[in-house]
C-alpha cells in the first residue's frame, strides 16, 4: 500500500506542476471510504528488475452500474513510466478482471464517484494542478489513444482574475434575489456548517443528479465528506442560498489554494506539512472554488450570480488575486458565467471509455 501511494512522488519528482496527495489521506480513501460498501477495488503495481514502474486500480461500482443500467469497470490511480508496454500491461490486467465479472466497458480515470478526483489531463501541462485534480505527463493521453480508448466527456478548468465586482453583476444578483425570493443564509461558525452539512449535500444530490458519473451520495458518504472536507471550510468562503421558507436551495464552497502547501508537505502531514497547510489557509493570494450547485427547479434562473457576488466580495476582502474553478463539464451552461470575468482556460481533462472485447 505504501509503495502504491508513494510511486507518483518518485515519478514526478522533478516536475514543478505535480502536487502530491497526503499519504494518510490516500490510504484512508483506499481502505476506509464508505463507497467500498458497494464498490469492489483491486490495485496492482508493475515491477521491473525490482523497481516499481507503474500502478493502477480497478473499481467496480455496483451501485452506479445498477442505477445507470451499465456494465462498467473503472480505472483509477493510474501512473506509469514512459513505456507504452507497461501501460498496456496494467490496463490489460484491469480489463481481464472486468471481463471475468461479466462487464462490457472500461472507463475512467474515475474513482468511486465524481466527488473524488477524475479525468486525465490532455491540455494544460504547464500549470500547477490543484489539490482536487490529478496531474499527468503528456504521454498518458497518447497511450490511451493507442490502446483504443475514446473520449467520453471533457472537463474544463478556469483561472479567473479577481477584479472589483462589476455593477452589472451586483445589479443582476439583487434583481434575481428579489425575483425568486431567495437570500443568503448567514454562516456563523464551523459548528453550524457541520449541522447544515447534510442539507448542503442533499442539495448536491438533487442538483447534480443528471451530471456525468454522479450517483446520489449515501448518508455514510455524506458523513465522510463533512468530516474530511467541510471541516476545513471557512465561513466567509461558503455561500448558502435559502428561499423565503428557510429551505436550502443553493450552495457554493471555496478554500484558499493549498497546492503549494501540499507540494511542500510532499505527502506528509508531520512534522512540517501541517504548518505549511495552516499557513496557506491563513495567508494566500489564490483561492480554489471547489463546488457549486442549485436545486433543479432553479437550474436556469441564474441565481448562482447571488453567491458569485458574495464570494467575489470575500475574495477581495481577503486579498486574493486569482480564483481557480473546479473541473466543469465542457457543455455546462452555468460555466458561461466566466465569460463575464477576466478568465482563461488553463486545463482540459478527459474521461475515456472503451468496449471490452470478449
Amino acid at each position: 500500500m505504501r509503495d502504491f501511494i508513494r510511486f507518483p512522488r518518485k515519478l514526478y519528482k522533478n516536475c514543478p506542476y505535480y502536487v502530491p496527495a497526503l499519504d494518510k489521506g490516500e490510504e484512508k480513501l483506499l481502505t476506509k471510504h464508505p463507497a467500498l460498501a458497494f464498490c469492489d477495488l483491486r490495485m496492482w503495481l508493475a515491477v521491473r528488475d525490482g523497481k516499481i514502474v507503474g500502478r493502477i486500480a480497478g473499481i467496480i461500482n455496483h451501485r452506479c452500474n445498477e442505477i445507470k443500467g451499465q456494465k462498467r469497470i473503472r480505472f483509477a490511480w493510474f501512473d506509469v513510466i514512459e513505456d507504452p508496454e507497461v501501460a498496456r500491461m496494467l490496463f490489460q490486467t484491469v480489463e481481464d478482471w472486468g471481463r471475468s465479472q461479466g462487464l462490457e466497458e472500461i472507463c475512467g480515470p474515475s474513482r468511486y464517484s465524481n466527488m473524488e478526483k477524475q479525468a486525465m489531463l490532455v491540455e494544460g501541462f504547464d500549470h500547477i494542478t490543484s489539490i482536487g485534480a490529478d496531474f499527468n505527463y503528456p504521454y498518458y493521453p497518447e497511450y490511451m489513444d493507442a490502446m483504443g480508448f475514446e473520449k467520453e466527456v471533457d472537463y474544463i478548468q478556469y483561472k479567473v482574475k479577481v477584479t472589483p465586482v462589476s455593477e452589472r453583476i451586483s445589479r443582476l444578483a439583487d434583481l434575481l434575489a428579489k425575483k425568486y425570493h431567495v437570500r443568503l443564509r448567514e454562516i456563523k461558525d464551523k459548528e453550524q456548517l457541520r449541522r447544515d452539512g447534510y442539507a448542503f449535500l442533499e442539495v448536491l444530490n438533487e442538483s447534480y443528479h443528471e451530471l456525468f458519473n454522479f450517483i446520489p451520495l449515501t448518508r455514510e458518504e455524506m458523513t465522510w465528506i463533512i468530516n474530511e472536507n467541510l471541516s476545513i471550510g471557512i465561513p466567509d468562503l461558503l455561500s448558502f442560498l435559502e428561499d423565503e421558507n428557510g429551505r436550502l436551495v443553493g450552495i457554493a464552497m471555496s478554500i484558499p489554494s493549498l497546492n503549494q502547501a501540499f507540494k511542500k508537505a510532499n505527502g506528509k502531514m508531520w512534522p512540517f506539512g501541517a504548518f505549511h497547510i495552516l499557513h496557506a489557509l491563513r495567508k494566500n493570494k489564490n483561492v480554489d472554488m471547489l463546488l457549486t450547485g442549485v436545486l433543479p427547479e432553479y437550474a436556469h434562473t441564474g441565481i448562482h450570480a447571488i453567491y458569485h457576488k458574495q464570494l467575489h466580495e470575500a475574495f477581495l476582502r481577503r486579498g486574493y488575486e486569482y480564483a481557480f474553478t473546479s473541473q466543469q463539464l465542457e457543455n455546462n451552461i452555468a460555466a458561461r458565467i466566466w465569460q463575464k470575468y477576466d478568465a482563461e482556460v488553463i486545463a482540459r481533462r478527459r474521461c475515456y471509455v472503451k468496449r471490452l472485447k470478449g
